[in-house]
């Protein structure tokens, strides 16, 4: 083992943690430390919403429906403009609403219980300019 002035490397150990703990502390600081102190509005909630919804539908829905939401895709029809209520019936159950015309007569689409969560963020897409 290194020995410096009879002390070891302890002063050195020391240092070094409280050097990583400030470092660490001035991070957090210049990013604001995780929580925003000021809420987000509206907009910047729906953006977010909407961005969300893009993911998820270009990740797990354009297998089937085409990448654009407006126009039809290889199995799956448009879907721009879905209401909540479609979505939830078509991905949670495989089904479709009461008194709704579908689109196409292939009923292909299975259900998608994995995507519970993500019905709101997918709305938005669909909904959204």
């Amino acid at each position: 083992m290194i020995r410096l002035a009879g002390r070891g490397l302890a002063p050195f150990r020391f240092l070094l943690a409280l050097s990583l703990g400030l470092g660490l502390l001035a991070c957090t600081n210049k990013s604001g430390g995780g929580a925003s102190a000021e809420p987000q509005s509206a907009e910047a909630i729906q953006a977010a919403l909407v961005k969300r919804g893009r993911s998820v539908y270009q990740t797990q829905c354009i297998a089937c429906h085409n990448s654009n939401p407006h126009k039809p895709g290889s199995l799956g029809p448009d879907v721009y403009g879905s209401s909540k209520e479609l979505l939830e019936a078509r991905i949670l159950n495989g089904t479709y609403p009461p008194g709704y015309t579908p689109k196409r007569e292939t009923h292909v689409m299975a259900p998608l219980p994995h995507l519970k969560n993500e019905i709101d963020a997918i709305h938005a897409y669909l909904n959204s300019n």
